[in-house]
C-alpha cells in the first residue's frame, strides 16, 4: 500500500486497515509486515513507525520470496536461491549416493529449485555459473565446491539423452525458455492483469514485434524484448475474423511477417496504415487487397494463405514447436537449440 509520507495520509491508511480488521476479523501480521519511507525527516519517519508498529524494511521488497526490483538483478539479490541449492546439496553429501543417484537428484530436484525464480526473472549469469559448478562437483565427485574431476564437457552433459547427453538442463537456456512464456502471453492475447498493464504502459497501442526498447524501463522488460527475434518464427497467427492480427508485423502470411521481408515502401504503396489489421484487406469472407498494386504487393497477394477469412471465428496464435499449438517450456527449450535460433 502506498501513500504520501505525511501523518495525515498514513492515518487514513491506518484507519482503513483497522476498519477492515474490525469487520473481517483479519489482521495484518506484524512479523511479516514492513514500512518503507523515502524523502521524509527522521522525526516523521519515527512517527510513522510508531503509528503502524511495523519494522523498517530494506529494498528490494520480496514477494513470494522473489525480489521485486526494476534494475538489473545482482548476485546478492539471489542469495536465498543460492542458499536453498547449497542447503539441499549439504543434506545429500554424506549419504554415499551412487553416480546414478546423484544424476537423478540433479535432474529431478536441483534443476527444479530455480524454476520459480527463472519463470519471472532473468537470473544473473554469474549465479547460474555458480549453481552449475555446484552441480558438476556433486555429479562427478559428490563434493560441493570441488570443480576437478569432470570427465566430459558440461555442454555435452546437458544434451538430451537421445543425443548422447544425460538430460540435465542448461540453466541459462532453461531460464530463457521459461521467460519466453511472457512473450507468448502477450502474443496469444491472454487477458490478465500483467498483460493488460504491459499493453497500456509499455506497448501503448503499438505491436509487440515493433515496440522500441525504452530508455527508461525495467531490466526484465528490456531483456524480454531482446528475445523477440528468437520467438517470432515460433508463433504462427491463423486468421479468423482478422480483427486482432497485425497486417504488417504478425506472422500470418506464408512468407512470414510482411515487414520482415519487404521494405516499408509496401505500406505506402498499399495506402493502409502501419497499425492496420488483416481485416483491412478482407471483404466479407474473401481477401481483398487495394486496387493500386506495386510489384511487391502483387507478390504478397500471389502468396496469400490458402484458406479464406471466417467472420465467425476469432484469430488465434499457434506455438509451432508444439503439436497442440500451445506454449510449452520443454518445446521452447528444444527450439533454442535449433540452428534457426542459435
Amino acid at each position: 500500500m502506498l501513500c504520501h509520507g505525511s501523518l495525515s495520509s498514513t492515518r487514513v491508511v491506518k484507519v482503513a486497515l483497522d476498519e477492515f480488521s474490525m469487520f473481517s476479523g483479519l489482521h495484518a501480521n506484524h512479523a511479516k509486515s514492513n514500512i518503507f519511507t523515502s524523502g521524509v525527516s527522521h522525526t516523521i519517519n519515527q512517527q510513522l513507525i510508531n503509528l503502524f508498529g511495523y519494522t523498517v524494511g530494506s529494498l528490494p521488497i520480496r514477494y513470494l520470496g522473489i525480489p521485486i526490483i526494476s534494475s538489473r538483478l545482482r548476485l546478492h539479490d539471489c542469495s536465498p536461491l543460492m542458499d536453498r541449492v547449497s542447503g539441499r546439496l549439504a543434506s545429500w553429501l554424506n549419504r554415499g549416493l551412487s553416480y546414478a543417484g546423484r544424476l537423478q537428484l540433479i535432474v529431478s530436484v536441483l534443476t527444479s529449485l530455480q524454476v520459480f525464480w527463472a519463470s519471472y526473472l532473468f537470473l544473473p549469469k554469474k549465479l547460474l555459473n555458480i549453481i552449475e559448478q555446484k552441480l558438476r562437483s556433486f555429479l562427478w565427485r559428490g563434493i560441493e565446491g570441488d570443480s576437478k574431476g569432470g570427465k566430459i564437457c558440461w555442454f555435452d552433459i546437458c544434451l538430451p539423452k537421445k543425443e548422447g547427453g544425460l538430460g540435465i538442463k542448461n540453466l541459462s537456456s532453461w531460464n530463457k525458455a521459461l521467460m519466453i512464456r511472457h512473450i507468448w502471453i502477450l502474443s496469444y492475447g491472454t487477458n490478465n492483469l500483467w498483460s493488460s498493464w504491459i499493453k497500456a504502459y509499455h506497448l501503448k497501442g503499438s505491436n509487440l514485434w515493433e515496440a522500441k526498447t525504452p530508455c527508461t524501463c525495467s531490466w526484465n522488460w528490456r531483456k524480454l524484448l531482446h528475445l523477440r527475434p528468437l520467438v517470432r518464427p515460433l508463433i504462427q497467427h491463423y486468421t479468423g475474423n482478422c480483427s486482432s492480427t497485425s497486417l504488417w508485423f504478425d506472422n500470418w502470411h506464408p512468407d512470414g511477417p510482411l515487414l520482415s521481408k519487404w521494405s516499408p515502401r509496401v505500406v505506402y504503396d498499399s495506402g493502409l496504415p502501419i497499425h492496420a489489421t488483416v481485416s483491412s484487406i478482407v471483404h466479407g469472407d474473401s481477401w481483398s487487397w487495394p486496387a493500386a498494386m506495386s510489384i511487391d504487393l502483387f507478390e504478397i497477394r500471389s502468396h496469400m494463405p490458402s484458406y479464406n477469412p471466417n467472420s465467425n471465428m476469432n484469430d488465434r496464435a499457434h506455438w509451432l514447436p508444439s503439436s497442440n499449438g500451445t506454449y510449452s517450456a520443454s518445446f521452447a527449450l528444444a527450439s533454442l537449440r535449433t540452428p534457426l535460433l542459435e
